[in-house]
Protein backbone atom coordinates (compact mmCIF):
# COMPACT_ATOMS: atom_id res chain seq x y z
CA UNK A 1 0.00 0.00 0.00
CA UNK A 2 2.85 2.37 0.80
CA UNK A 3 4.59 1.51 -2.46
CA UNK A 4 1.47 2.35 -4.50
CA UNK A 5 1.09 5.67 -2.72
CA UNK A 6 4.69 6.54 -3.48
CA UNK A 7 4.28 5.83 -7.19
CA UNK A 8 1.15 7.98 -7.40
CA UNK A 9 2.97 10.83 -5.68
CA UNK A 10 5.84 10.64 -8.18
CA UNK A 11 3.46 10.56 -11.14
CA UNK A 12 1.52 13.50 -9.72
CA UNK A 13 4.72 15.53 -9.30
CA UNK A 14 5.78 14.60 -12.84
CA UNK A 15 2.47 15.80 -14.28
CA UNK A 16 2.70 19.04 -12.32
CA UNK A 17 6.19 19.64 -13.66
CA UNK A 18 5.06 18.90 -17.22
CA UNK A 19 2.15 21.31 -16.93
CA UNK A 20 4.54 23.98 -15.63
CA UNK A 21 6.99 23.41 -18.47
CA UNK A 22 4.63 23.25 -21.40
CA UNK A 23 1.47 25.11 -20.40
CA UNK A 24 0.69 28.83 -20.60
CA UNK A 25 3.72 30.90 -19.59
CA UNK A 26 5.75 27.92 -18.40
CA UNK A 27 9.47 27.37 -18.68
CA UNK A 28 9.39 26.57 -22.40
CA UNK A 29 7.06 29.18 -23.83
CA UNK A 30 6.03 28.72 -27.44
CA UNK A 31 7.82 31.43 -29.43
CA UNK A 32 6.61 30.24 -32.83
CA UNK A 33 4.29 33.24 -33.34
CA UNK A 34 6.53 35.95 -31.85
CA UNK A 35 7.66 37.23 -35.22
CA UNK A 36 4.07 38.10 -36.14
CA UNK A 37 3.67 40.28 -33.06
CA UNK A 38 6.99 42.07 -33.52
CA UNK A 39 6.94 45.88 -33.79
CA UNK A 40 9.32 48.32 -35.38
CA UNK A 41 11.77 49.77 -32.90
CA UNK A 42 13.03 53.34 -32.91
CA UNK A 43 16.31 54.03 -34.73
CA UNK A 44 19.45 53.92 -32.63
CA UNK A 45 20.32 57.36 -31.27
CA UNK A 46 23.99 58.23 -31.35
CA UNK A 47 25.69 60.70 -29.04
CA UNK A 48 25.90 64.29 -30.31
CA UNK A 49 28.58 64.75 -32.92
CA UNK A 50 28.76 61.06 -33.79
CA UNK A 51 27.63 59.93 -37.26
CA UNK A 52 27.78 56.52 -38.89
CA UNK A 53 26.42 55.66 -42.32
CA UNK A 54 26.65 51.94 -41.50
CA UNK A 55 23.63 52.25 -39.23
CA UNK A 56 21.34 53.49 -41.97
CA UNK A 57 18.85 51.18 -43.66
CA UNK A 58 20.45 50.01 -46.89
CA UNK A 59 17.50 47.95 -48.12
CA UNK A 60 14.23 49.49 -47.07
CA UNK A 61 11.09 47.41 -47.57
CA UNK A 62 8.38 49.64 -49.12
CA UNK A 63 5.42 50.13 -46.81
CA UNK A 64 7.00 48.36 -43.86
CA UNK A 65 6.29 51.33 -41.59
CA UNK A 66 2.54 50.71 -42.01
CA UNK A 67 2.54 46.95 -41.70
CA UNK A 68 -0.12 45.15 -39.66
CA UNK A 69 0.15 41.68 -38.09
CA UNK A 70 -1.91 39.00 -39.80
CA UNK A 71 -4.89 37.63 -37.95
CA UNK A 72 -5.09 34.07 -36.70
CA UNK A 73 -2.46 31.39 -36.30
CA UNK A 74 -0.18 30.50 -39.18
CA UNK A 75 0.18 26.76 -39.84
CA UNK A 76 3.33 25.50 -41.50
CA UNK A 77 2.60 22.16 -43.18
CA UNK A 78 5.24 19.47 -42.99
CA UNK A 79 6.59 18.44 -46.37
CA UNK A 80 5.24 15.07 -47.45
CA UNK A 81 8.01 12.45 -47.77
CA UNK A 82 8.69 11.18 -51.26
CA UNK A 83 6.44 8.16 -51.81
CA UNK A 84 7.29 6.72 -55.16
CA UNK A 85 7.87 3.05 -55.85
CA UNK A 86 8.94 3.54 -59.43
CA UNK A 87 11.38 5.91 -61.02
CA UNK A 88 14.49 4.14 -59.67
CA UNK A 89 15.43 2.08 -62.74
CA UNK A 90 13.52 -0.95 -61.45
CA UNK A 91 11.87 -3.72 -63.43
CA UNK A 92 8.96 -5.40 -61.66
CA UNK A 93 6.55 -8.21 -62.47
CA UNK A 94 2.99 -7.36 -61.45
CA UNK A 95 0.34 -10.06 -61.00
CA UNK A 96 -3.44 -9.88 -60.76
CA UNK A 97 -5.34 -13.17 -60.61
CA UNK A 98 -4.07 -15.21 -63.59
CA UNK A 99 -2.54 -12.24 -65.44
CA UNK A 100 0.98 -10.88 -65.14
CA UNK A 101 2.82 -8.04 -66.83
CA UNK A 102 6.10 -6.11 -66.59
CA UNK A 103 6.39 -2.65 -65.05
CA UNK A 104 9.50 -0.59 -65.71
CA UNK A 105 10.75 2.98 -65.93
CA UNK A 106 10.71 4.81 -69.25
CA UNK A 107 8.05 5.91 -71.70
CA UNK A 108 6.88 3.39 -74.33
CA UNK A 109 8.95 5.18 -76.97
CA UNK A 110 12.05 4.42 -74.88
CA UNK A 111 11.14 0.80 -74.17
CA UNK A 112 10.20 0.07 -77.79
CA UNK A 113 13.77 -0.19 -79.20
CA UNK A 114 14.85 -2.29 -76.22
CA UNK A 115 12.11 -4.81 -77.00
CA UNK A 116 13.23 -4.95 -80.63
CA UNK A 117 16.75 -5.78 -79.47
CA UNK A 118 15.45 -8.48 -77.11
CA UNK A 119 13.46 -10.21 -79.85
CA UNK A 120 16.50 -10.24 -82.12
CA UNK A 121 18.72 -11.77 -79.46
CA UNK A 122 16.05 -14.31 -78.49
CA UNK A 123 15.76 -15.48 -82.10
CA UNK A 124 12.08 -14.52 -82.38
CA UNK A 125 11.25 -13.28 -85.87
CA UNK A 126 8.97 -10.27 -86.05
CA UNK A 127 5.83 -10.67 -88.12
CA UNK A 128 4.34 -7.25 -87.37
CA UNK A 129 5.47 -4.12 -85.53
CA UNK A 130 2.83 -1.40 -85.21
CA UNK A 131 4.15 1.81 -83.65
CA UNK A 132 0.72 3.43 -83.48
CA UNK A 133 -0.65 0.76 -81.15
CA UNK A 134 2.78 -0.20 -79.71
CA UNK A 135 2.25 -3.89 -80.53
CA UNK A 136 4.87 -6.37 -81.72
CA UNK A 137 3.83 -9.79 -83.03
CA UNK A 138 6.22 -12.67 -83.73
CA UNK A 139 6.19 -15.37 -86.39
CA UNK A 140 5.01 -18.87 -85.59
CA UNK A 141 7.80 -21.04 -84.18
CA UNK A 142 8.28 -24.69 -83.25
CA UNK A 143 9.47 -24.65 -79.62
CA UNK A 144 10.37 -28.36 -79.46
CA UNK A 145 11.60 -28.82 -83.01
CA UNK A 146 9.48 -31.92 -83.58
CA UNK A 147 6.61 -30.31 -85.49
CA UNK A 148 4.10 -31.37 -82.83
CA UNK A 149 3.14 -27.84 -81.80
CA UNK A 150 3.77 -24.22 -82.65
CA UNK A 151 3.49 -20.94 -80.79
CA UNK A 152 3.73 -17.19 -81.28
CA UNK A 153 3.78 -14.14 -79.03
CA UNK A 154 2.28 -10.66 -78.99
CA UNK A 155 3.96 -7.92 -76.91
CA UNK A 156 1.87 -4.83 -76.12
CA UNK A 157 3.45 -1.72 -74.64
CA UNK A 158 1.37 0.90 -72.88
CA UNK A 159 1.85 3.74 -70.46
CA UNK A 160 2.10 2.81 -66.80
CA UNK A 161 -0.06 4.27 -64.06
CA UNK A 162 2.75 6.60 -62.95
CA UNK A 163 4.08 9.18 -65.37
CA UNK A 164 7.28 8.10 -67.11
CA UNK A 165 6.67 4.34 -66.73
CA UNK A 166 5.64 1.58 -69.11
CA UNK A 167 3.90 -1.78 -68.95
CA UNK A 168 4.62 -4.77 -71.18
CA UNK A 169 1.80 -7.29 -71.62
CA UNK A 170 2.44 -10.68 -73.21
CA UNK A 171 -0.10 -12.80 -75.10
CA UNK A 172 0.72 -16.40 -76.08
CA UNK A 173 -1.06 -18.38 -78.81
CA UNK A 174 -0.50 -22.11 -79.27
CA UNK A 175 -1.59 -24.13 -82.33
CA UNK A 176 -4.37 -21.71 -83.26
CA UNK A 177 -5.47 -20.03 -86.45
CA UNK A 178 -4.38 -16.55 -87.52
CA UNK A 179 -6.80 -14.85 -85.11
CA UNK A 180 -5.33 -13.92 -81.73
CA UNK A 181 -7.16 -15.17 -78.62
CA UNK A 182 -8.42 -12.76 -75.96
CA UNK A 183 -6.19 -14.39 -73.31
CA UNK A 184 -3.10 -16.58 -73.46
CA UNK A 185 -3.60 -20.23 -74.35
CA UNK A 186 -1.04 -21.14 -71.67
CA UNK A 187 -0.68 -19.07 -68.50
CA UNK A 188 2.47 -21.04 -67.65
CA UNK A 189 4.10 -20.20 -70.98
CA UNK A 190 3.03 -16.58 -70.59
CA UNK A 191 4.62 -16.38 -67.13
CA UNK A 192 7.83 -17.90 -68.48
CA UNK A 193 8.07 -15.29 -71.23
CA UNK A 194 7.28 -12.46 -68.79
CA UNK A 195 10.14 -13.60 -66.54
CA UNK A 196 12.57 -13.90 -69.46
CA UNK A 197 11.78 -10.43 -70.79
CA UNK A 198 11.89 -8.88 -67.30
CA UNK A 199 15.27 -10.46 -66.59
CA UNK A 200 16.70 -9.22 -69.88
CA UNK A 201 15.47 -5.66 -69.32
CA UNK A 202 16.74 -5.66 -65.73
CA UNK A 203 20.20 -6.72 -66.92
CA UNK A 204 20.46 -3.93 -69.47
CA UNK A 205 21.32 -0.33 -68.79
CA UNK A 206 18.44 2.04 -69.33
CA UNK A 207 18.65 3.11 -72.95
CA UNK A 208 18.08 6.76 -73.79
CA UNK A 209 17.19 6.19 -77.41
CA UNK A 210 13.85 7.58 -78.51
CA UNK A 211 11.91 6.13 -81.42
CA UNK A 212 9.30 7.84 -83.53
CA UNK A 213 7.38 4.61 -83.11
CA UNK A 214 5.16 4.05 -80.08
CA UNK A 215 4.63 7.81 -79.69
CA UNK A 216 1.37 7.60 -77.80
CA UNK A 217 -0.85 10.26 -76.26
CA UNK A 218 0.98 12.79 -74.07
CA UNK A 219 3.02 10.60 -71.74
CA UNK A 220 1.11 11.80 -68.66
CA UNK A 221 0.43 8.42 -67.08
CA UNK A 222 -2.94 7.09 -65.93
CA UNK A 223 -3.44 8.73 -62.54
CA UNK A 224 -4.43 12.33 -61.86
CA UNK A 225 -5.49 14.59 -58.99
CA UNK A 226 -8.44 16.75 -59.94
CA UNK A 227 -11.58 18.37 -58.55
CA UNK A 228 -12.47 21.58 -56.78
CA UNK A 229 -13.52 22.82 -53.37
CA UNK A 230 -15.92 20.60 -51.42
CA UNK A 231 -19.20 19.04 -52.51
CA UNK A 232 -19.48 16.19 -55.00
CA UNK A 233 -16.59 17.66 -57.00
CA UNK A 234 -14.14 17.68 -54.09
CA UNK A 235 -10.49 16.81 -54.64
CA UNK A 236 -10.11 13.21 -55.77
CA UNK A 237 -7.94 10.82 -57.78
CA UNK A 238 -8.84 9.69 -61.28
CA UNK A 239 -7.54 6.33 -62.48
CA UNK A 240 -7.69 5.26 -66.11
CA UNK A 241 -7.69 1.54 -65.37
CA UNK A 242 -10.20 -1.34 -65.47
CA UNK A 243 -12.16 -1.29 -62.23
CA UNK A 244 -10.87 -4.68 -60.99
CA UNK A 245 -7.27 -3.65 -61.41
CA UNK A 246 -7.94 -0.19 -59.97
CA UNK A 247 -9.45 -1.78 -56.84
CA UNK A 248 -6.50 -4.15 -56.39
CA UNK A 249 -3.95 -1.38 -56.95
CA UNK A 250 -5.77 0.89 -54.48
CA UNK A 251 -5.74 -1.70 -51.68
CA UNK A 252 -2.00 -2.28 -52.09
CA UNK A 253 -1.29 1.46 -52.23
CA UNK A 254 -3.25 2.16 -49.03
CA UNK A 255 -1.19 -0.36 -47.06
CA UNK A 256 2.11 0.92 -48.45
CA UNK A 257 1.08 4.52 -47.73
CA UNK A 258 0.69 3.77 -44.01
CA UNK A 259 -3.05 3.13 -43.70
CA UNK A 260 -4.42 0.26 -41.64
CA UNK A 261 -7.47 -1.33 -43.28
CA UNK A 262 -10.24 -1.84 -40.73
CA UNK A 263 -12.76 -3.18 -43.22
CA UNK A 264 -13.28 -3.42 -46.97
CA UNK A 265 -16.44 -4.03 -48.97
CA UNK A 266 -15.95 -4.80 -52.65
CA UNK A 267 -19.71 -4.71 -53.24
CA UNK A 268 -19.79 -0.98 -52.38
CA UNK A 269 -16.16 -0.25 -53.36
CA UNK A 270 -15.21 1.18 -49.95
CA UNK A 271 -12.27 0.89 -47.56
CA UNK A 272 -12.52 1.92 -43.88
CA UNK A 273 -9.09 2.99 -42.68
CA UNK A 274 -6.98 4.13 -39.76
CA UNK A 275 -3.98 6.34 -40.45
CA UNK A 276 -1.00 7.06 -38.22
CA UNK A 277 0.96 10.18 -39.09
CA UNK A 278 4.53 9.13 -40.06
CA UNK A 279 5.89 11.78 -37.69
CA UNK A 280 4.26 9.93 -34.78
CA UNK A 281 5.82 6.54 -35.54
CA UNK A 282 8.53 7.10 -32.90
CA UNK A 283 6.65 8.17 -29.74
CA UNK A 284 8.51 9.90 -26.94
CA UNK A 285 8.59 9.09 -23.24
CA UNK A 286 5.25 10.73 -22.53
CA UNK A 287 3.50 8.88 -25.40
CA UNK A 288 4.96 5.53 -24.40
CA UNK A 289 4.00 6.06 -20.75
CA UNK A 290 0.51 7.50 -21.08
CA UNK A 291 -0.60 6.28 -24.54
CA UNK A 292 -0.69 9.77 -26.07
CA UNK A 293 0.25 8.29 -29.45
CA UNK A 294 -3.40 7.35 -29.93
CA UNK A 295 -4.07 11.05 -30.46
CA UNK A 296 -2.24 10.81 -33.79
CA UNK A 297 -4.75 8.34 -35.22
CA UNK A 298 -7.28 9.48 -37.78
CA UNK A 299 -10.02 7.37 -39.33
CA UNK A 300 -11.02 7.70 -42.97
CA UNK A 301 -13.23 6.07 -45.57
CA UNK A 302 -12.07 5.70 -49.17
CA UNK A 303 -14.64 5.17 -51.90
CA UNK A 304 -13.93 4.16 -55.49
CA UNK A 305 -16.56 5.10 -58.07
CA UNK A 306 -16.61 3.51 -61.50
CA UNK A 307 -17.33 6.18 -64.11
CA UNK A 308 -16.47 4.25 -67.26
CA UNK A 309 -15.18 0.92 -68.62
CA UNK A 310 -11.59 1.93 -67.76
CA UNK A 311 -12.02 4.93 -65.52
CA UNK A 312 -12.51 5.22 -61.76
CA UNK A 313 -12.51 8.02 -59.19
CA UNK A 314 -11.20 7.71 -55.64
CA UNK A 315 -12.63 9.91 -52.87
CA UNK A 316 -11.26 10.31 -49.33
CA UNK A 317 -13.26 11.53 -46.32
CA UNK A 318 -13.38 11.21 -42.56
CA UNK A 319 -15.53 8.49 -41.06
CA UNK A 320 -18.77 9.47 -39.27
CA UNK A 321 -19.44 12.52 -41.42
CA UNK A 322 -16.69 14.82 -40.13
CA UNK A 323 -15.58 17.48 -42.60
CA UNK A 324 -12.11 16.92 -44.07
CA UNK A 325 -10.08 19.99 -44.92
CA UNK A 326 -9.07 20.23 -48.56
CA UNK A 327 -5.39 20.72 -47.66
CA UNK A 328 -5.36 17.49 -45.66
CA UNK A 329 -7.34 15.65 -48.33
CA UNK A 330 -4.90 16.67 -51.05
CA UNK A 331 -1.88 15.76 -48.90
CA UNK A 332 -3.18 12.23 -48.25
CA UNK A 333 -4.35 11.71 -51.83
CA UNK A 334 -0.91 12.73 -53.04
CA UNK A 335 0.62 10.18 -50.70
CA UNK A 336 -1.70 7.43 -51.95
CA UNK A 337 -0.99 8.47 -55.53
CA UNK A 338 2.73 7.89 -54.96
CA UNK A 339 2.13 4.21 -54.22
CA UNK A 340 -0.34 3.47 -57.04
CA UNK A 341 1.16 1.51 -59.90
Amino acid sequence: MRSTSFRLTVVGLGLAMLSGCFGGDGMFRDRGQDYRRAKLSAPIELPPGVRSDTLDDQYVVPGIQNHKPLEGEFEVLRPEPLAKNVGTAEVKIQTLEDRSWILLDGDPNQVWPRMRVFLGRAGLEIAKADGETAIIETQWRDPNGDGASRERFRFRLEEGVQQGTSEIHVLVQINGNERWPTKSDSSERQSQMVRVVAQYLADQETAGSVSILAQRKDGQGKIFIEGGEGGPDSRHLRLELPVDRAWAALGLALVKAGFEIEDERREVNKYWLTYVDPEAEQPGWFARTFGARRNGLSRYVVEMQEVGPEKARIYLNYQKGRRLREAERERLLTRIMGYLY
